[in-house]
């Protein structure tokens, strides 16, 4: 769409008191191939455009959206209307954080481009990692991939002077692996994904994808049941980094700050955690799966340190987050698509290296955890507490692994765990890769994090 037909749209709403406005346009274009059991239940391409509108009008928002982008005024108009409507009703004062005004054409260049790829190669890369995995045992009895690549052409303009054309690939894909001995269901899952191209696909290899989830499915047959109570527990990096992800990262974001929902509302320049962890949002690391150049309001994207050494240090925030609470915009606005409104939402969680080595950790623990990986969970900022599960563990005796552990679950509230951790490891590598789910929308993420040690942990596991 012409540059100038947007900015006449957005001058247009602005000569009608609205305070402020912007508007996304958005043209994605995805593959889905969906194969369970080694049926094929989808395999699609399609392509989805559409615009959403937000405009400000005295202290409430109006958002419309739609997949006709003929006539722009109209859609500004609708949101003005619903933003008057709403500013009849007494409301908080809104104030947007200032931001300094951008303009660029980005086009993230892939060294394969997902379209350039025949369907029927992708769908020979599904059915190779399927094969892998199912002839890796005659106890693996379900085999499930899904794979996904897209291509996303995104332009974003607001009253303020900002014009931001982006063009990103992305890729995705998840082997999950059930294996099966008597009444015992087990299962191991893998998964891939990054901004980036196909060639992610091809590092990876989709087979050793295949038999990673199944081996694993296959190893939690012969686990035991973990010992109940709380224990000293090392998590390995996939699990440090979700873990920080839930516990902390959500209870970092700005909005749960605002609505009395985090246990870290107030506790800024305090030191809630061991002083030799940081933990960042980042969602500037290239090739990861949670990147970014812009986010949802135009704002370049950066680095921004939650915890440093110990003490928390910012928030996740909005541009109107930041502005009602006299912080600055962190460029963590995110919307799943173009027909939702931008909220407060993490990109990247890196956990910083420490001082100890695994081996280490693990000999000063006479009786212990060594957790792995994440299946599940639930967290409630409100109170501060978690629920999650391990994907497999193992029992620590007198600093050596010992039984194989399965169904390991860990609770407890987050303050004092962060409190009670006491070792960091030196070896940070790239943990979970996913989507992120808050208020009916889910956006891509990762972690990025190294072992980490806790003092205690409740500790307990499930029949099965």
């Amino acid at each position: 769409m012409e540059e100038d037909k947007i900015k006449e749209a957005i001058d247009f709403v602005v000569s009608r008191n609205a305070r402020y406005a912007d508007i996304r346009l958005e043209t994605g274009y995805a593959t889905v191939i969906d194969m369970r059991d080694g049926v094929l239940r989808e395999m699609s391409y399609g392509i989805n455009q559409g615009m959403g509108v937000r405009v400000l009008y005295n202290n409430s928002w109006g958002f419309s959206s739609s997949n006709d982008l003929s006539n722009l005024k109209d859609k500004f108009e609708d949101s003005l209307k619903i933003g008057r409507a709403l500013s009849r009703v007494k409301t908080e004062a809104i104030r947007i954080a200032d931001a300094p005004t951008r303009s660029e054409h980005f086009r993230l260049k892939p060294k394969i481009n997902p379209t350039d790829v025949s369907i029927d190669d992708k769908k020979g890369i599904v059915r190779a990692a399927y094969e892998a995995a199912k002839e890796h045992s005659t106890r693996i009895k379900s085999v499930s991939i899904l794979y996904l690549d897209g291509y996303e052409e995104q332009t974003y303009a607001n009253s303020e002077g900002s014009y931001i054309v982006m063009k990103t690939p992305a890729v995705f894909m998840r082997v999950h692996a059930v294996a099966k001995r008597g009444a015992v269901l087990q299962e191991g899952r893998e998964s891939i994904g990054a901004v980036a191209g196909f060639e992610v696909i091809k590092e990876e290899n989709p087979e050793v994808m295949g038999v990673k989830a199944a081996d694993k499915a296959i190893r939690l047959l012969d686990a035991t049941l973990p010992p109940a109570g709380e224990l000293p527990v090392i998590m390995d990096p996939k699990l440090t980094g979700v873990f920080m992800h839930e516990a902390l990262g959500h209870a970092a974001e700005a909005d749960h700050v605002l609505y009395g929902e985090s246990i870290l509302r107030g506790k800024l320049d305090e030191e809630i955690a061991y002083d030799g962890l940081t933990v960042a949002d980042d969602p500037t690391i290239e090739s990861s799966h949670g990147y970014y150049k812009y986010d949802d309001e135009g704002m370049k994207t950066k680095r921004t340190e939650l915890i440093k050494d110990g003490v928390l240090c910012s928030y996740l925030h909005t541009r109107e987050t930041a502005g009602r609470l006299d912080a600055m915009p962190t460029s963590n606005a995110r919307a799943a698509d173009y027909s939702e409104i931008p909220i407060v939402r993490m990109s990247n969680t890196v956990i910083e290296e420490g001082d100890y080595n695994f081996k280490d950790m693990q000999a000063d623990i006479s009786y212990g955890i060594y957790a792995k990986g994440m299946r599940g969970g639930q967290v409630d900022t409100i109170r501060g507490e978690f629920q999650f599960g391990a994907e497999e563990a193992f029992l620590i005796e007198k600093g050596v692994l010992t039984k194989r552990l399965k169904n390991v679950s860990l609770s407890g509230r987050t303050l004092d765990v962060l409190k009670s951790i006491d070792a960091v490891g030196t070896d940070k590598t790239r943990g979970s890769i996913g989507f992120c789910g808050k208020d009916g929308q889910e956006v891509p993420v990762s972690e990025y994090a190294p072992h980490v040690r806790v003092k205690k942990i409740l500790v307990g596991g499930a029949s099965g």
